[in-house]
Order: structure tokens, then C-alpha cells, then sequence
């Protein structure tokens, strides 16, 4: 047996392997073509038959609607109209008349209604008329009914009709509306900001009683002040106040205000760092069942220690102030008012630190801190009328009506803030 080498062995085998191929036929080819590229005669003909017949619906929807519509604009068509107003006046005209014979001339409000329904018909037919190619006829309500809507008007004329309870929100809005254009005044949306200089005034003295303050000067430490005022060592601080109100006029010189703001009312405290020692707070006494004295650990001593530094006691308060302005003189362009206000408010954050009852020592004790209470206002204001826009300079001070801390806590806190109120008013037409 003769022996190839990989070569001669590659070369003999791909010439016996040329022998034995097999070619496809031409059906063959023919379904392979088909298979890739599918004959899409039936895709068109569906689209084609769709398309019609959307052209069609589309056709006969319009050939319907020319029945309908008006012709172009300027010419219409009186003729295609199937909802006549004409023939429907008349058809009211006949019922009014029936029901005020039958009612024996009743004067109710209906009737008037329905004429006023009938007169719109009319217009609205006259209005067809006007543009109609067919030279359509105007027509005018019968002398009858005319006469008719007018006697229903002339007898209704004295009677009183109460409003609805649905309609009495609206018609009460439209009586205050109507009362401020009487007084030739309209009521005015107002927006201030209030730079003011806050403290407090302080009440109380020391006592080493846990349970019962003392009804006399009396100290625990002689060298200690026994009233809080002499005690102690606060400054005044900036505070803020930023609000919105209405302002509705009762009368040409008297003016109710009401609305929201936002204060903000700081102090400073001059105290030392000392070691961790406890602070008492003693509470008063309320007959039986006294109140517990409370304890707390202080970092801070109100007379010496360590190093000096200085606390603040920080109040940020909403309220909804509600008062009365009054012009004492002037004009509408320029004038010179007082006003007052009293103003319940919520507390909603309060960083102060709580003198002891003994005096000797600053901490914080939120459960003594009172969330709401109530506000007054003074002001004096100039206002400056430019057009829709009044401009108000006001010299202002507020106090806190309240302690800012519970009864039973001895030592009582009533802020206070001055400033100068700057304000635009906007006039609501």
C-alpha cells in the first residue's frame, strides 16, 4: 500500500470528496426564496382595503354633516339647521301663555325665567337670520308676553326673597363686598417685616424651698441677690417678625385687621461654665397635693466659675393676630393711624435656659415651658397711598401676656419686642 505524506493525504482526499457533491435543484432554490422573502402581494391588498375603507366612513361622516352644519362662514345655512330656534320661541311663547292663564296671573319667579329663556332663543334666531343666504326673517317677542314678563316683574318687585342655604355663603360675601364699595374703601392684602430689639421682663425671688415659694425676701446664700432682677445678668437681643393679614374696612376711618406672622424672640445670658452640679426647681405650692420639685444637672452657674460665656434664649412663635385700625388724621393719600391687636400664639420652638429657684444655676427644662399663649400689639403708622399700593412706616411693641413658663414654676417671663414695622398693602379690586 503506497504511504501519502499530510499533504499528498489532504490533496487526495479533498479530490475524491469533489466526486460525491451534490447540488440542490432549482425547486429547491425556489422554496428557500420564498421562505426569506415572502411574497407580500396579500399585505397590500389588506392595507389597500383598509385604507378605503376608512376613506369611505370618513366620506359619508362628511356628506352627514353638511346636512347639519352651517355653510361657510358668512353665508348660513338656514335650511340645514334640524334644531330650529324660531319654532321653539314659539313653542315657549305658547306654554307661558297657557300657564299664566292657568296659574290666574301668578307672579313666580319661574315665569321670568322662562322668558328671559325665550328672548335668548329669539336673539339666537335673529342672529341666524342676519347671516342666513336664505334671507331668513327676524322675529321680536309678542307684544303679550312681553307685557306678560313685565307685570310678573312689577308684582315680584316688593317681595322679599330669602336665600338659600346654598346660596348663602355667596350672597353674605357679596354683602361685604357691597358695604366696603359704599364706604368707597376696598379691602387691602397687607405684607410687613418687623426688625425689632427683644428682652423680657423677669419676676420672682430665691428660695430653698423645694415645694412652697417664699412670700418674703429670703435668700440661702448671703451673698447670693434674692430677687431675680438683681441676680441675674441678661442683654437684649435682635429679634424678627414677618407677617401677612387682611385688612377689611368697617368704615372710612376704622379698619379690622387679621392674619399670620412668624416672630422671632431672643436674650442673652451672661453665666460662667462650672463642674456638673444639680439645679433645683422648686415649685409653688397649690394646697394638696403639692407639686414636686423638679432637678436637673447644670453646667452653667449664674455667679462664678470656671470661664465666662453666654447663653440664648431663643422663642420662635406663629400667631394669628386680630385687631382694629384707626386713623386719627389725614386723607386717602396720606394719613397718620393707630392700631392695636391681640394675638394667640403657639410656641413651637423654645431654647431657654431656666434660672433655679435658688439662683444659682442655668439648665434647660422644657417641661416648664408654656406652648401657647397670647400676645398684644401697639403700633403707630404713617401711611402713604400710591395708587392700588399703600406703604406703612409703624413704630411698634409687643409684650407677652403670659408667662413663658407654667404657674408652677415661681419665676414668671413676659417678652417683649419693639421695632419698626415696614409694610405694603395691595388694594383687592
Amino acid at each position: 500500500m503506497r504511504k501519502y505524506s499530510s499533504d499528498e493525504l489532504e490533496d487526495f482526499l479533498k479530490e475524491r470528496s469533489d466526486q460525491y457533491l451534490i447540488y440542490p435543484s432549482d425547486a429547491v432554490w425556489n422554496n428557500i426564496q420564498k421562505n426569506l422573502y415572502p411574497n407580500r402581494f396579500w399585505t397590500y391588498v389588506s392595507i389597500g382595503f383598509l385604507l378605503l375603507c376608512i376613506s369611505g366612513g370618513l366620506v359619508i361622516h362628511n356628506t352627514k354633516e353638511l346636512v347639519e352644519v352651517p355653510a361657510p362662514t358668512g353665508q348660513i345655512a338656514y335650511s340645514f339647521i334640524s334644531n330650529d330656534p324660531l319654532e321653539k320661541a314659539y313653542k315657549n311663547m305658547e306654554v307661558i301663555s297657557v300657564k299664566y292663564r292657568e296659574n290666574n296671573r301668578d307672579h313666580s319667579i319661574k315665569m321670568i325665567q322662562q322668558v328671559a329663556v325665550l328672548q335668548r332663543d329669539v336673539d339666537i334666531n335673529n342672529e341666524i337670520a342676519e347671516g342666513s343666504m336664505y334671507n331668513s326673517e327676524k322675529i321680536e317677542l309678542p307684544a303679550s308676553v312681553l307685557a306678560i314678563s313685565k307685570e310678573i316683574q312689577d308684582r315680584n318687585a316688593g317681595i322679599n326673597i330669602k336665600p338659600t342655604k346654598k346660596n348663602f355663603l355667596s350672597n353674605a360675601f357679596e354683602s361685604v363686598v357691597a358695604h366696603a364699595i359704599k364706604i368707597s374703601k376696598k379691602a387691602e392684602w397687607q405684607f410687613y417685616i418687623t426688625p425689632t430689639a427683644s428682652y423680657r421682663i423677669l419676676q420672682g425671688k430665691a428660695t430653698n424651698s423645694n415645694y412652697q415659694y417664699a412670700s418674703f425676701p429670703y435668700t440661702t446664700n448671703s451673698n447670693f441677690a434674692a430677687n431675680v432682677n438683681d441676680a441675674v445678668n441678661h442683654k437684649a437681643g435682635m429679634g424678627l417678625e414677618l407677617g401677612t393679614s387682611m385688612l377689611y374696612p368697617l368704615s372710612k376711618k376704622l379698619t379690622l385687621k387679621t392674619g399670620l406672622q412668624f416672630n422671632y424672640n431672643h436674650y442673652q445670658i451672661e453665666a460662667y461654665i462650672g463642674t456638673p452640679e444639680i439645679a433645683t426647681y422648686g415649685m409653688n405650692n397649690f394646697g394638696y397635693g403639692a407639686s414636686s420639685p423638679i432637678s436637673t444637672i447644670s453646667y452653667y452657674r449664674n455667679g462664678d466659675g470656671y470661664s465666662s460665656t453666654t447663653l440664648r434664649n431663643e422663642h420662635y412663635m406663629i400667631s394669628m393676630p386680630i385687631g382694629l385700625e384707626y386713623i386719627v388724621a389725614g386723607n386717602k393719600k396720606i394719613n397718620l393711624a393707630i392700631a392695636s391687636s391681640l394675638q394667640p400664639t403657639y410656641v413651637f420652638t423654645n431654647y431657654s435656659y431656666l434660672i433655679s429657684t435658688n439662683l444659682k444655676n442655668y439648665a434647660k427644662e422644657p417641661s416648664l415651658n408654656r406652648r401657647f399663649n397670647i400676645n398684644s400689639a401697639v403700633e403707630a403708622s404713617l401711611n402713604i397711598q400710591s395708587g392700588a399700593y399703600k406703604f406703612s412706616f409703624a413704630p411698634q411693641y409687643r409684650y407677652q401676656l403670659i408667662s413663658s413658663f407654667k404657674n408652677k414654676y415661681p419665676i414668671k417671663e413676659n417678652l417683649w419686642d419693639m421695632g419698626v414695622k415696614l409694610s405694603v398693602s395691595k388694594t383687592i379690586h
